[in-house]
């Protein structure tokens, strides 16, 4: 990639998104104003996806009526990591993330992965070999690319918090969780042979 300019490596200013629930609200019980409508305001969890969107209304002599429409939640530059569901201590892994751009224009994207002790917050990537951080990345117009880092998993921490953030000029995104690191040691089931005659 090209050499990036100082201000475009500086990522402590960009917002990570880590409420990822899966229901956005649930209101039981809206009342209509005077013409008959029901203004809705909500916060969307920080999930960038497709939500279905789903109303009943009925009136005290059971007439009712029925609302099913999709939203979409998007930005213009969205940063879609791959993490795996949990890691294990002492493996080697590349660890990948999706960079979309939806806004009008081709851009160069910078972006990071950071990795933290989820219990204590304090960084980890000279821990896990994730030195070579920033990536840049140019994209079409309306087109993803993919990049990747390469870790390692220590011993002796129970979880890992993953950030990875993108910027290209003022478009920024951020995604921030917890993944949980499993141990090495296998549980060892003991087993003992009991010969039996058929039919007995």
């Amino acid at each position: 990639g090209e050499i990036a300019k100082d201000k475009d490596l500086n990522f402590s200013d960009i917002k990570t998104r880590t409420n990822f629930n899966e229901t956005a609200f649930f209101y039981p019980h809206l009342l209509t104003n005077e013409n008959g409508e029901i203004i809705i305001s909500f916060t969307v969890p920080e999930a960038l996806t497709k939500w279905k969107f789903m109303g009943l209304a009925h009136t005290k002599d059971l007439k009712i009526g029925t609302i099913q429409k999709e939203v979409l939640t998007q930005k213009d530059l969205m940063v879609v990591p791959n993490p795996p569901r949990f890691f294990r201590e002492n493996d080697r892994i590349v660890f990948s993330s999706k960079i979309t751009n939806l806004s009008a224009d081709s851009i160069n994207a910078y972006a990071t992965l950071m990795l933290f002790n989820a219990e204590t917050q304090q960084p980890i990537d000279v821990l896990t070999g994730n030195t070579d951080q920033v990536k840049c990345v140019g994209i079409p117009k309306g087109q993803s690319k993919a990049v990747e880092w390469s870790i390692s998993i220590p011993e002796n921490i129970p979880a890992i918090t993953y950030k990875v953030v993108a910027k290209a000029g003022n478009f920024t995104d951020g995604e921030e969780m917890i993944i949980p690191v499993l141990t090495n040691r296998m549980l060892v089931t003991e087993t003992m042979p009991l010969p039996i005659r058929g039919n007995q």
